[in-house]
């Protein structure tokens, strides 16, 4: 029971970070946002989600690129892809699975919207188009994401996730002051839409941003599972 008790803590702790948000007054230096959906490859058990064995696996399209990162959106579209991550431990409390990942790897991308390939989902991923037309630009900047925790609401597929990046490469990673490489925040959120691809896990939507110290408010365990129901 003891033993329980302090898995349940150790989990409420890490959760906590979910239900963190900087006061209004303090804004957020974000990077990029984006919008796409995940699915998991290899996915040896189709009806689980996170089990051992299987690999995540995100993907879509930037639509804001924001400074220091110097970008066209008129001429180029950006995507991104996650890869290389791995769950590590999974823990289930109540109707809610928390996912924790080994670290992998985000890259953006820029092709021209002229001369390239329209980024195309299909269906069951991995396919002939995804991740294919999402990779098929110039790499503008790596990163490492470490960290990685997915809370999801297994009754309504609604969630939330979050990591650490720090970049590491790419053809705009010097557009970033020697003290910015590191300390994003990765994070997002999963819905029950309507317009998932077939193969595809959740619909995703979140940004990458640096927080300015400021002071922070908690939720409680029941508002904290409130906001995905």
């Amino acid at each position: 029971m003891r033993r329980l008790a302090t898995t349940f803590l150790v989990l409420l702790g890490g959760l906590s970070l979910l239900a963190m948000r900087p006061a209004p007054s303090q804004a957020q230096t974000i990077l990029f946002d984006y919008v796409g959906f995940d699915y998991e490859s290899p996915n040896p058990d189709t009806l689980q989600f996170g089990e051992p064995g299987s690999g995540y696996v995100g993907l879509g399209v930037v639509p804001g690129v924001f400074l220091p990162l110097i970008a066209d959106t008129t001429a180029f579209q950006y995507t991104y892809v996650m890869s290389g991550l791995v769950p590590v431990s999974t823990v289930v409390i109540g109707d809610f699975l928390i996912v924790n990942y080994s670290p992998g790897t985000l890259t953006l991308y820029e092709d021209s919207k002229s001369l390239g390939t329209a980024a195309d989902y299909g269906i069951n991923p991995p396919n002939a188009t995804a991740p294919p037309s999402f990779t098929d630009g110039s790499t503008f900047l790596i990163g490492t994401l470490t960290g990685f925790q997915f809370v999801l609401n297994t009754t309504n597929g609604s969630g939330s996730y979050e990591g650490k990046l720090s970049f590491i490469g790419g053809d705009h990673f010097g557009d970033l002051p020697s003290d910015r490489t590191t300390g994003w925040t990765f994070a997002g959120a999963t819905g029950n839409a309507l317009n998932i691809p077939p193969g595809y896990e959740h619909q995703i939507d979140g940004q990458s941003f640096l927080d300015k110290p400021t002071a922070v408010t908690h939720s409680s365990w029941g508002q904290l599972k409130a906001k995905y129901r």
